[in-house]
Order: structure tokens, then C-alpha cells, then sequence
């Protein structure tokens, strides 16, 4: 089928360092071959029980052991994904009958959205992130232990004060 009907495809997208699962929602049967192109490239092959995939350097350097088939159901998960895994994905199911083959496909367009932030760079927010809130809880206690003693004071003070301040009274005469 050409590449016109694009319009077709599934919508998938995951962040980047996600894993992602394309299903071609067929019951696989033991006569169906089943073929995964990645932009026009076969990425995997999976003939009854047995499969391939990346048979070919260019995809064995891109993929890296990312790619998993399930024999069961003939779906394709791309573990940790990353924004070069993004476009056409094709999997076209070839059923052989006794006298004749048919053949369908399914197209997913996929995405992967980049996090913007490598690990190391979110490791040092969330310790910034810690430090700052027991910077600011220490202060919240020094600032309260200050205001207590302040008020323990103050009332030390006032009654002392208020011991100090009485005049005697006249004796009666």
C-alpha cells in the first residue's frame, strides 16, 4: 500500500526513555508471517514460531537489543525509546491459505517526546529540591524557637514590670 495513506496510521507517542507497544490487533495464526518496517526498513520478521529481528547492521547499531516481538500476539514493543525511534512503523500480515496468500497492514506513526533533561540533570534538581526545603524548614524552627523565647521574655518582663511599677499603698491611718 502506498505511502498516501498515511492518514491511516495509529497515533502513538511515549517520552523519551519509555517503552512503547505497537499492536496489530489480529489473532495470530501459524500461517501469518508477519513483517515490522521501521520508515521502509524491515526491522523484524516473525514466520509461525519463529522471528528475527534486525537482521541488518543498520538496524542492530539504531535499535541495540530494544526491540521485543510477542509470539502470541505478533506486537512490537520498543523498550527505552529515543527521538530516533520516532516515524512509520508498518506491519504488514501475509496469511497463507491453501489457495491463495492475503495480505494486510497496519501503520503506526510514532513519536517519541524528548524529556529535555538527562538524568544526572534531574538528579541535581531534586537534590537542590531537598536541600531548599530543609533550608527553609530549619528556618521556619530557628525563626519559631526565637519568637518563643522572645514571648517568654517579654512576659518575664511584663510581670516584673508589673511588680515594680505598683506604688505602695498608704497604710490606713
Amino acid at each position: 500500500a502506498p505511502d498516501a495513506e498515511l492518514g491511516k496510521g495509529k497515533i502513538v507517542s511515549a517520552m523519551e526513555g519509555k517503552s512503547v507497544t505497537l499492536d496489530p490487533d489480529v489473532i495470530k495464526n501459524t500461517n501469518y508471517v508477519m513483517l515490522w518496517y521501521f520508515n521502509d526498513t524491515l526491522i523484524a520478521e516473525m514466520t509461525g514460531d519463529q522471528s528475527k529481528i534486525c537482521t541488518d547492521d543498520q538496524c542492530r547499531e539504531r535499535f541495540r537489543d530494544r526491540l521485543k516481538l510477542d509470539h502470541q500476539t505478533g506486537s512490537l514493543t520498543i523498550t527505552n525509546s529515543r527521538t530516533t525511534d520516532s516515524g512509520l512503523y508498518k506491519v504488514l500480515i501475509i496469511s497463507h491459505m491453501p489457495q491463495h496468500s492475503i495480505t494486510s497492514s497496519k501503520r503506526f506513526i510514532f513519536t517519541v517526546i524528548d524529556s529535555g533533561l538527562s538524568s544526572a540533570v534531574v538528579a541535581v534538581i531534586c537534590v537542590c529540591g531537598v536541600l531548599l526545603f530543609v533550608a527553609a524548614a530549619a528556618g521556619v524552627i530557628y525563626y519559631r524557637k526565637c519568637h518563643q523565647a522572645g514571648q517568654s521574655n517579654s512576659t518575664t518582663r511584663s510581670s516584673d514590670q508589673r511588680k515594680t511599677e505598683r506604688k505602695p499603698e498608704p497604710e490606713p491611718v
